[in-house]
């Protein structure tokens, strides 16, 4: 694992916030280096998801990415079924911990109910026009773990997460 290159797809999320940096990259490291150790640690955070075997690292992976950017406020997790207008006010609140002034705009009139995979999709429609692009944190699960990054930088997203062994989407 590459230090540098873990803290630089790490303040794609947070941003200019150092010790946010810090924090996910520290525990993230933990996670990709010393699984068992990570589990040990985070055992009491794994259990209120339900979790409490030993995961595959692929899998243990994915969880410490949420659970870390979680902890900073940095990613919005719902459910699959949860309507396009819950799904923006969540990545409004993930934008506002990022620093960003910009807002996504409701969805239009009969588009706010709208869930799953088209919700995705309209998410993102919404967030191109301020230059951000949504990010899927994948994990086999029926939530959906969400943020955004750059869309100048949602290449280097796709990298980074793919050379570190992370799973996500970048729409």
């Amino acid at each position: 694992m590459n230090q540098e290159n873990l803290s630089r797809f790490v303040q794609l999320f947070t941003l200019n916030d150092a010790a946010a940096t810090q924090r996910v990259s520290e525990r993230l490291a933990l996670a990709l280096q010393r699984p068992a150790a990570y589990q040990e640690q985070f055992a009491e955070e794994l259990e209120e998801r339900g979790i409490t075997a030993v995961l595959p690292e692929p899998e243990l992976r994915a969880v410490a990415l949420i659970d870390a950017l979680l902890a900073e406020e940095l990613v919005w997790e719902s459910d699959w079924q949860d309507p396009a207008a819950d799904l923006v006010y969540g990545l409004n609140e993930t934008l506002t911990q990022q620093g960003r002034a910009m807002r996504v705009g409701e969805p239009a009139p009969g588009r706010t109910a709208v869930t799953g995979p088209d919700a995705l999709d309209l998410l993102q429609d919404l967030l191109e026009p301020l230059g951000l692009a949504l990010v899927l944190l994948t994990l086999d699960s029926d939530a959906y773990a969400l943020t955004v990054v750059a869309d100048a930088q949602a290449e280097e997203s796709r990298q980074l997460a793919q050379e570190l062994g992370f799973g996500v989407t970048v729409y």
